[in-house]
């Protein structure tokens, strides 16, 4: 059985968690002063752990007296604290599993800093600094990034946060523009981001890649240079430890007035099975960031978009990628395209560089890397950072705006690549293109910020409707665009509701009023669930800049495997 649900340009996503460990922390949200906080903490043998974030009333408890982890919830503690009448929500929190977007390194070395100093030379895109290996500028080609250097364009000013395993800020890459205000220990519950380099985790380092692919200093002689070679950068480590849905709002929502760009590779596992999204906290920490993050401008959140192609994964069921707060992007790299995820909601793709491309390593080393799919959306949150020197009152939307207008699409080729209704050239491996970092900051210059976001949401008057093997459920739903409350679209997101029996043999497709077609979700092999989808929530962009107002039909299929 189906139902839909249509939203234009907003969306909440929904997790659907299949954790079964439980932690002994719990978040509570309290209507009441520090005393009443303290109060009800001390009552029920908590330990008040601070406020999430940035989330207002909301709180962290952790109980002595519950294991650390086990398979059966304290159900006896939730029921007793939640009789107090300032209590108004309270969640014992749960382990996810959650992975790196991978980066795998083939040779870590070491570079002599007194005999490989290079001449600084005249500004050209392979001389424009003196590091010891940018003789291989791996990200620049067809990006434009030296072109926005030229016009003078480094990040400074913008500070920038790596969600990950940490980061190493003694490394001599990231020291010059490490940023302790930008940075946390939200495993370990202190200002220390250093990454765990013991042998069971000596690859720990993804956090510092990542960093650096972003933010790695300039003429200092060392491994190679950021995109964004001034930006301030800082990292929270949240993936060295349990993660839970607090830990993830935690990270999210860690300092929203002074970071301005997040950035993360990571999400649930690219296992081709998975279907999950942001929790309720975490979900909470997103609207916060983009509502009020940067004195109301909102926060940028970069995400990757997923390498679980050889597996058949889809990110329409990564609710982080697909999410509308969130700027997902692929990767440009034509050796690897089996890896990536072909999917509605990608924005845009970035050149994460060849084979053999110079990143930052452990314990002050460089590495090369034989997979950089993974710091694609490090090089976006580099372009990003550019684009905000350029206009520091950009907002969130405004910098979607700007990628969509600016991308690059003559150089991927693809034979999915088709002109929506508003006439951007759109596709699911690419987004709208290769991002350009000297035409974004051209530009961001002269950019006029886009009026306030406004929502539309409909829901499908059409009753359930059973769907037969081999067939093709069409429904057909006429969009007014709420009375012209929205004039032209950004994002659309589906909320829908299937019971079925193996969840990876349903495809969706959604065409618009304009006549664009949307693959919201392809099969998944190995996705044998018996769950379905409970309001779930699928996202696209294709629909960029169309009119909202018309007939939108959405096509269900089930395939005989």
């Amino acid at each position: 059985m189906v139902h839909f649900l249509f939203l234009w340009m907003m969306g909440a996503l929904l997790q659907v968690c299949h954790a079964t460990i439980y932690t002994n922390d719990w978040a509570i949200r309290i209507r009441g002063d520090r005393e009443c906080v303290s109060r009800i903490a001390e009552k029920y043998g908590f330990t008040n752990m601070g406020q999430i974030g940035d989330l207002k009333s909301y709180y962290s408890f952790r109980h002595s007296e519950t294991a650390m982890r086990s398979t059966v919830s304290n159900t006896q503690v939730s029921v007793s604290v939640a009789t107090e009448t300032e209590v108004e929500w309270l969640q014992q929190q749960v382990v996810l599993r959650r992975e790196k977007r991978n980066s795998r390194a083939n040779h870590v070395f070491s570079v002599n800093l007194k005999s490989e100093n290079l001449p600084t030379a005249h500004p050209s895109n392979q001389t424009l600094h003196n590091d010891s290996m940018w003789r291989n500028p791996w990200y620049h080609s067809g990006m434009n990034i030296g072109g926005a250097w030229r016009r003078g364009f480094s990040g400074k000013g913008v500070v920038v946060s790596v969600l990950d395993d940490g980061i190493e800020r003694e490394h001599p890459d990231l020291k010059p523009n490490y940023d302790p205000l930008a940075s946390r220990d939200v495993n370990g519950q202190d200002d220390d981001p250093s990454p765990n380099y013991s042998s069971a985790a000596a690859s720990n380092y993804h956090g510092t890649q990542s960093a650096g692919t972003i933010a790695a200093a300039a003429h200092n002689s060392h491994c190679t240079v950021g995109v964004s070679f001034h930006a301030r950068i800082g990292g929270i480590r949240m993936l060295d430890g349990d993660v839970t849905d607090m830990v993830e709002a935690q990270s999210l929502s860690f300092r929203p007035q002074y970071i301005d760009i997040y950035s993360a590779s990571w999400g649930p596992e690219d296992d081709g099975a998975t279907l999950e999204g942001p929790g309720p906290l975490t979900r909470l920490a997103l609207e916060n960031g983009v509502r009020n993050g940067r004195r109301g401008r909102g926060s940028v959140f970069v995400w990757s978009s997923g390498s679980g192609g050889l597996r058949g994964d889809h990110c329409s069921c990564d609710g982080y990628s697909s999410s509308i707060y969130t700027v997902s992007i692929s990767s440009s790299r034509s050796e690897h395209l089996e890896h990536l995820e072909r999917c509605s909601s990608t924005l845009a793709a970035a050149h994460p560089g060849g084979e053999g491309m110079v990143t930052l390593g452990p314990q002050k080393s460089c590495s090369r890397t034989t997979a950089a799919s993974s710091l694609s959306s490090s090089v976006g949150a580099g372009v990003i950072a550019l684009t905000l020197q350029a206009n520091p009152l950009l907002t969130w939307r405004d910098v979607q705006h700007i990628i969509v207008r600016s991308s690059k699409s003559h150089r991927l080729p693809d034979p999915d690549w088709s002109v929506n209704g508003a006439g951007f050239r759109v596709s699911h491996l690419y987004g709208f293109g290769l991002l350009d970092a000297e035409a974004m900051v051209l530009e961001a210059q002269r950019w006029r910020r886009v009026p306030a976001q406004r929502s539309c949401v409909q829901e499908d008057p059409q009753i359930s409707r059973a769907m037969f093997p081999g067939s093709v459920l069409t429904s057909v739903f006429q969009s007014s665009g709420c009375s012209s409350r929205v004039v032209f679209v950004e994002h659309v997101v589906v909320r829908l509701s299937i019971d079925h029996r193996r969840r990876g043999d349903l495809s969706i497709t959604l065409t618009s009023p304009s006549g664009t077609e949307s693959k919201l979700l392809n099969n998944r092999p190995f996705d044998d669930s018996t769950e379905g989808f409970p309001a779930w929530e699928l996202m696209t962009t294709h629909s960029w800049g169309e009119p909202a107002a018309g007939g939108v039909d959405s096509e269900d299929q089930r395939l005989v495997l």
